[in-house]
């Protein structure tokens, strides 16, 4: 440091008001040359070396934590709403799909065009609920974009998340389902089995006619219970696997399974093989709320990373003369 100094020194008027100090300085006290760069060698280490430090912790612990969705920074009332008035909009949507369908295939156009029923139902009456079980995702996802774009974006999540292995790196029960078996049980046995119950509701629904009375008076309850109950599994998979919260989806999938008890409860009530055939749906979003609980308390407190002692470098352990 000193020698440097020493060579610009014959430049000083040249040069930048730092330098003019440290060659005053130099000039009046030269044996403090030494402990000043030793003190300003030490902090700047020190500096170096905690800026390293919180880097390092900083990583560990995002490391050790699960990834979460920016949506679940909301505050859960705020949440909540949006979930709730996202679901009643997507339960209307359905029940009119089934409705509309319903009232099309008795107007006056179709029945001269004679469409045909399929055990005891037209086929307009099947296209609808059958694009109202499997694929009430896609009514919602349509929702959404329309309330997004209509309320500035207050349905949407403030931040898609990317990590496509957060599922995987969640802490799970011994008894977690194989990966398999979900697809089965939603695509081949839960709604299959949603899509007769429903049909049993509609069909009776039609049998009921009278020479006087020829229009069909659908149970509006019923079906707006159902419709509710597949949208709040709608929105459960937004919140479970798109936000990634685990405990605002295990709020909504307890709504969710509530809803569906409600919905086989009216259906057995109404039709003693519709409510049964809704057992299947039951058992497995049982399996499916109980597994979310368990991965809420497995992971909801993450583990703090462990402190690791200290590296100091050379020029740190280093005493000012």
């Amino acid at each position: 440091m000193f020698c440097v100094v020493t060579f610009i020194t014959p430049n000083v008027s040249n040069a930048t008001p730092f330098i003019r100090r440290t060659v005053d300085s130099i000039d009046k006290n030269p044996t403090n040359v030494v402990s000043v760069a030793t003190s300003r060698s030490n902090r700047s280490s020190n500096s170096v070396l905690e800026e390293r430090k919180l880097k390092s912790l900083h990583q560990q612990h995002q490391e050790s934590r699960v990834s979460r969705g920016g949506a679940c920074n909301d505050s859960n009332p705020a949440l909540f709403f949006k979930i709730a008035f996202s679901a009643v909009v997507e339960t209307i949507v359905l029940l009119g799909v089934i409705v509309g369908s319903t009232t099309l295939s008795q107007s006056a156009v179709v029945v001269a065009a004679t469409v045909p029923n399929v055990f005891g139902l037209s086929i307009i009456q099947w296209v609808s609920i059958v694009a109202v079980t499997f694929s009430a995702s896609v009514f919602g996802s349509l929702v959404d974009g329309g309330l997004s774009a209509a309320t500035n974006q207050v349905l949407s999540p403030n931040m898609i998340p990317g990590d496509a292995e957060w599922f995987d790196k969640l802490k799970k029960p011994f008894w977690n389902p194989p990966g398999w078996l979900f697809p089965i049980m939603w695509l081949i046995v839960s709604k299959p089995t949603q899509l007769i119950a429903v049909s049993k509701i509609l069909r009776n629904s039609a049998a009921s006619l009278s020479e006087v009375d020829t229009k069909i008076m659908l149970p509006l309850d019923l079906l707006a219970v159902y419709c509710a109950q597949l949208a709040l599994g709608d929105a459960w998979n937004k919140v479970f696997f798109g936000l990634q919260c685990t405990g605002r989806g295990a709020a909504v999938i307890t709504a969710f399974f509530g809803t569906l008890l409600l919905s086989a409860y009216l259906f057995y009530a109404a039709d003693e093989a519709a409510g049964k055939f809704m057992l299947p749906t039951c058992g497995w979003v049982l399996i499916a709320t109980s597994l979310n609980w368990s991965i809420y308390f497995l992971n909801k407190n993450p583990p703090e990373p462990e402190q690791k002692p200290e590296k100091r470098s050379f020029l740190a352990k280093l005493k000012p003369f």
